[in-house]
């Protein structure tokens, strides 16, 4: 079925933060050219700028708004943490403050990295964030602005974003066996990639649902299966050992990866929260992500 059709043939209006990311430039493909969507980037509102929000959702007035805007550097975020809490944390308190004044559903991708990772089990949308470095923490003060708000808001926490857009795990690890005989990979961090064209997809179909009747929501959203980022590493190079016949993944513990970031250790989501509101079952993260894969292999042989 074609959502994004029939949100089109509703004629509400769409206002989408984040025009170049993998999620933006994902929506962009999807959508139709049309008055009744508005899709800005970073140049159009800046996001250290938060009063430019609250004026773009006045004079725009949409019945839906889809932030897919973020600072995601996780590297960068410990160093530059001013940035990271203006654009995660402090734009979302104008962006919900204004989707109330203005009766907008707010739909706000969120990530794992609210969490700490030390779960044993799967997390759940219930469960007590406890952020571990600055992505993470400015992460959680924007869920916190939005709930403090009182505006309608569905909170998407997300994690391993994939997609043919951008930069993410699976085009980095193509790249590095194009040019590296030797590849180093964590081995005790595990989750689940997932694209952004399934995200996508199931906010279309959220908004669907959401029509006529808002509701308040934070879905966990993941595919099915677990992996650590070492095999999918490997997984991703079984799609390219035959022209890269030399090549070798080495893992490795996250404490001999030089970085000053400390990372979730597991970041398996529980999502049958999303699967019952959608009346749905989510693909495993291998169903999902296989066509990303053969469609950037592709274009190296």
């Amino acid at each position: 079925m074609n959502y994004f059709s029939e949100i089109l043939n509703e004629r509400n209006k769409i206002l989408i933060f984040g025009l170049n990311g993998q999620l933006g430039q994902t929506f962009n493909y999807f959508f139709e050219k049309s008055e009744n969507i508005l899709q800005l980037s970073s140049k159009d509102v800046n996001f250290l700028e938060p009063n430019l929000i609250s004026n773009v959702i006045n004079d725009f007035k949409p019945n839906y708004i889809i932030n897919t805007s973020a600072y995601t550097d996780v590297n960068m975020a410990e160093s530059n943490s001013y940035e990271a809490f203006k654009v995660n944390g402090e734009a979302l308190k104008f962006m919900a403050e204004a989707a109330k004044n203005n009766k907008s559903l707010l739909i706000h991708y969120s990530t794992d990295y609210v969490f700490d990772g030390q779960n044993s089990i799967r997390y759940k949308p219930t469960d007590i964030p406890n952020p571990i470095n600055i992505y993470g923490k400015s992460k959680q003060t924007g869920e916190q602005n939005i709930l403090k708000s009182g505006c309608d808001f569905v909170i998407f926490r997300i994690s391993w974003l994939v997609s043919e857009f951008g930069n993410n795990f699976i085009k980095t690890i193509i790249s590095k066996l194009e040019n590296d005989k030797e590849l180093f990979i964590v081995n005790d961090q595990i989750g689940t990639p997932i694209s952004s064209k399934l995200v996508a997809n199931i906010t279309a179909k959220t908004i669907l649902l959401n029509t006529h009747q808002h509701s308040n929501h934070i879905f966990h959203l993941s595919t099915k299966g677990k992996v650590s980022w070492y095999d999918l590493a490997k997984y991703i190079y079984n799609f390219l050992e035959k022209k890269y016949k030399n090549r070798k993944i080495t893992p490795i513990l996250s404490k001999k990866y030089p970085t000053n970031v400390i990372r979730p250790q597991n970041s398996l989501f529980n999502h049958s929260d999303i699967e019952n509101y959608l009346n749905m079952k989510l693909p495993s993260w291998q169903e999902d992500t296989k066509h990303i894969i053969n469609n950037l292999c592709k274009k190296l042989i």
